[in-house]
């Protein structure tokens, strides 16, 4: 019988985290009152993020192979295996990123106990977002020499633990929510909370990247969301458990993330963007009664500057 990630070592489950109502944001973005939005805050998760999640069974898999960890990765993954391989006392992460990448996420990747390899980019690479398949070719060549390379984008198993956690966390919630929404990189936290969606549950699931990324959009362009989009559909994406994606552009993303953070909110590009998907997506089903929403709010942007 196949045994969960949490059952197998219960002492690391993730920590479930809160779902806060925070009524004052449809109007700050400037949508309708009507809607009474509730946000999953995953900055308290281990690791900052929601990325902590995953994290964990892939030290846990790290410990049990024998083999470090190389990974794609130049933010909240990198982060969430850097504080779970310390704790599960495994070599520290290998972690791949673009030549491009801030001096202060690099501190805060070498200062977490990340191994910083930097990929190469041209000018058109970095316009294109192409560093990812760079990285993705070079992670490759590590696990044909023996590193255990977990692979973000297409590994089923990273959907089935938020199967397996974000989803119940979601799902038994006292409040019965009417959408369910949250930015999508590789896709799967979002796929994982449909996939766990129970039978007969009216709640919609609603899909949110940056115009540019080409996860479901078919035109691509250069974009500034930290942490969310892509240049292809990663396996852990499945179209067929969403009902709405929702594409939202850079100008429209930062104004909200600005405008929430002179109200005090802790926010970045990738929870301003889910939000406004969200409240975007609720508002064009009027007919459905859509009221209720909870926004997946993957961290607080604590590395992207106003």
């Amino acid at each position: 019988m196949r045994r969960s990630y949490a059952e197998v070592q219960p002492m690391l489950i993730p920590i479930a985290t809160p779902h806060t109502y925070m009524p004052k944001i449809p109007e700050i973005l400037g949508f309708s009152n009507q809607f009474r939005v509730y946000v999953k805050e995953e900055r308290y998760q281990h690791g900052r993020s929601v990325k902590g999640r995953v994290a964990y069974a892939m030290a846990l898999q790290s410990k049990r192979s024998g083999r470090p960890i190389v990974e794609s990765s130049s933010g909240n993954l990198a982060l969430g295996l850097a504080f779970w391989c310390q704790r599960l006392r495994v070599p520290r992460p290998l972690c791949l990123v673009d030549d491009c990448c801030e001096t202060t996420m690099r501190k805060a990747l070498a200062d977490a106990g990340c191994v910083i390899e930097s990929v190469p980019l041209t000018s058109r690479e970095i316009e294109e977002q192409a560093g990812v398949h760079k990285r993705i070719a070079l992670a490759g060549e590590y696990a044909r020499q023996g590193y255990y390379w977990p692979n973000q984008y297409d590994g089923q198993e990273w959907m089935r633990v938020h199967a397996e956690t974000t989803g119940p966390e979601v799902w038994n919630d006292p409040v019965a929510f009417d959408m369910v929404a949250g930015a999508v990189g590789t896709g799967a936290t979002m796929s994982g909370i449909a996939a766990s969606r129970p039978v007969g549950r009216a709640t919609r699931i609603a899909a949110v990247e940056p115009a540019g990324s080409t996860i479901f959009n078919a035109v691509a362009g250069s974009y500034r969301v930290a942490g969310a989009g892509n240049p292809f559909t990663p396996r852990n994406y499945r179209p067929e458990l969403m009902d709405y994606e929702i594409t939202v552009e850079d100008d429209a993303t930062f104004r909200a993330m600005e405008a929430l953070r002179r109200r005090g909110y802790k926010i970045g590009s990738s929870g301003s963007m889910a939000l406004l998907g969200a409240l975007r997506a609720g508002t064009a089903c009027p007919t459905r009664g859509i009221r209720s929403l909870l926004v997946v709010i993957a961290d607080d942007g604590w590395y992207e500057t106003d």
